[in-house]
């Protein structure tokens, strides 16, 4: 699907863009599409191989219905968290928001599973992300993506991230309590 989008005509393409003022104005498909569109056939390529690495790393933990709510979870806090705490972005496109989101679900998992490089892989994925808050983009990912990176729609999936697994735990604690008789 991602690549058939990479292919729209491109007005058609920016009608899926995460837009500040169209999402403003009732668009709101664009808090989910704006991660499935691409700048270019660079950027998709460098989205979809991050997916592939992940899926391919952490993929066992989890059903594919699984990791694809995780997903449209991720996805859409990342677009949410820009638009309610980030007025100065006024479009974004790509899925890197929710891939960090997703890579910190994925070790967490590790954690749960007593898997010690969980806590090495969140340690790293958040001191990127705290990074990119103090000193900006990685410098070589600008020129690689051949625009600027959003650094806060990464801090934003991650948060989805997070939020997805809090849930998670909030719902088995109530799924598994003890039903009075």
């Amino acid at each position: 699907m991602l690549v058939a989008l990479q292919f729209l005509p491109a007005e058609w393409h920016r009608q899926l863009w995460y837009d500040r003022a169209a999402i403003g104005a009732g668009e709101y498909w664009r808090l989910l599409t704006g991660n499935l569109v691409h700048l270019g056939w660079i950027h998709l390529a460098l989205n979809v191989a991050a997916l592939l690495i992940g899926i391919w790393v952490f993929y066992p933990a989890r059903s594919p219905i699984a990791w694809a709510v995780a997903q449209i979870v991720c996805s859409v806090v990342s677009s949410v968290g820009l638009y309610l705490f980030s007025p100065e972005v006024s479009w974004c496109v790509g899925m890197s928001g929710a891939l960090h989101g997703l890579l910190m679900i994925g070790a967490i998992d590790w954690i749960r599973q007593g898997d010690r490089m969980g806590w090495a892989m969140l340690a790293i994925w958040s001191g990127k992300v705290a990074w990119e808050q103090w000193q900006g983009a990685l410098p070589f990912s600008t020129e690689t993506v051949g625009s600027a990176v959003v650094t806060d729609a990464h801090l934003w999936g991650a948060v989805g991230g997070l939020l997805y697994v809090a849930g998670e735990q909030i719902y088995r604690q109530w799924a598994l309590r003890p039903v009075p008789t």
